[in-house]
């Protein structure tokens, strides 16, 4: 492959292929992402975590069933402040929110699973020498996990908060080696968190979270990854399999997390 020279940019995949199907009551009126959030879309939130890393070039993947809205509507408000204000008859802003943010849409194409949206998203970005990803429903109000991994050591690298036993049924468990992942878990329930307890140790376990960042070496692996056929392609999984023979960085972070797919208490 081809790889490009991004000259100082950041790339980024923001992976929203998702149809939010625990939200089932209203996902299919409105994506999960542009759910509001204090007072704003959780997607907004995300691009104003994105954009704190300066220049960045970032590709929205989302669900095709979403591509009517996202084309005719969500793309124009997210990036031309300036017509909400005229056609509101406002004053209009200074600038644009995000003005160093070239992003871009494209409908998830493909086998449904979050690997085919880093796929389509290195592919559309030109095969970077490394993409950053983003899942847009996993928001840490009170951290920036993106420029945690940035500052990290160069490398495939991944984000994940403390351990605990109530939310590692709907969370991928890390088991973690000087600050290395050495086995990944989807979703344990609660008998086989109970196993990594004991094998391990409370204190070797993680649990990961949305934000990764991935190198060529790793996106030109999960070109050619095959998953078992009876385990869901996840990119989690395809982690935990690199991971056996490239290291992955685990890089903590405390913020809890806002899941925007998480089903209404």
């Amino acid at each position: 492959m081809k790889l490009v020279d991004n000259h100082g940019r950041t790339d980024v995949v923001i992976a929203a292929g998702g149809l939010g199907t625990r939200r089932e009551k209203w996902s299919r009126y409105l994506p999960k992402e542009f759910y509001p959030v204090r007072g704003i879309p959780g997607i907004v939130h995300v691009l104003d975590e994105i954009a704190r890393m300066g220049r960045v070039r970032a590709a929205m993947v989302h669900h095709p069933y979403y591509e009517r809205f996202i084309l005719a509507w969500a793309s124009r408000a997210l990036i031309d402040s300036q017509e909400y204000a005229r056609a509101a008859e406002r004053p209009l802003p200074r600038g644009p929110r995000w003005p160093d943010l070239d992003l871009r849409f494209t409908a998830q194409r493909g086998p449904y699973s979050d690997i085919t949206s880093v796929l389509n998203a290195d592919a559309m970005l030109g095969h970077p020498h490394e993409l950053y990803v983003a899942y847009a429903d996993n928001l840490y109000p009170e951290d920036a996990p993106l420029l945690r991994l940035r500052d990290a050591d160069g490398g495939t690298s991944v984000i994940a908060r403390p351990y605990n036993r109530v939310e590692a049924p709907s969370r991928g468990v890390i088991v973690c080696d000087r600050g290395l992942m050495v086995d990944l878990v989807e979703k344990p329930d609660e008998s086989t968190a109970r196993g990594l307890e004991r094998e391990h140790g409370p204190d070797a376990l993680v649990l990961l979270e949305g934000r990764a960042r991935t190198d060529r070496s790793f996106l030109d692996f999960l070109w050619s990854y095959r998953p078992d056929h009876a385990m869901e392609p996840k990119l989690s999984l395809a982690l935990s399999v690199y991971a056996r023979t490239h290291p992955v960085r685990v890089c903590p972070v405390s913020s809890p997390v806002t899941d925007l797919g998480a089903p209404a208490p």
